[in-house]
């Protein structure tokens, strides 16, 4: 299994306290789906960081969406999204030994109209890093 499927497994989990979580890119939202989150690894750079063992350093971009229903508190119900997922992301350490670092680099939100599907979403990107072994990353 690749690094960044266990990333995604173990941040999945721990999510799990605060809404139904999807750990990929899933298909269009549906309105009795709300609340939920979703996260994905789109990028991922990757340098040497030893010679000998070929060590690689690895910084990854999470995003993790978390989606509500909009109503007339839609930003007061992102900004409680949002804060949850951070307590989250904060409390779970090195997320069972799968991450060496994991920090907040920004948050978006956005009004999301389509169909009848009214909902608002708040978008944390994370850069996480973690190491493998040259050409042995599940190792």
């Amino acid at each position: 299994m690749h690094p960044r499927t266990r990333i995604r497994t173990a941040i999945a989990t721990a999510l799990a306290s605060v809404a139904p979580v999807t750990a990929n890119r899933d298909d269009p939202l549906q309105p009795d789906a709300l609340p939920c989150i979703g996260l994905f690894t789109p990028d991922e750079a990757t340098q040497e960081i030893t010679m000998g063992s070929r060590r690689q350093l690895r910084r990854m971009d999470l995003y993790v969406d978390g989606y509500v229903r909009a109503g007339a508190d839609l930003d007061d119900q992102l900004d409680a999204m949002a804060l949850r997922i951070e307590q989250v992301i904060a409390g779970g350490g090195k997320f069972a030994g799968t991450v060496d670092r994991i920090e907040l680099v920004r948050t978006v939100t956005d009004r999301l109209t389509s169909g009848e599907l009214k909902a608002g979403v708040t978008r944390l990107q994370f850069a996480v890093t973690y190491q493998t072994t040259f050409g042995q990353p599940n190792a």
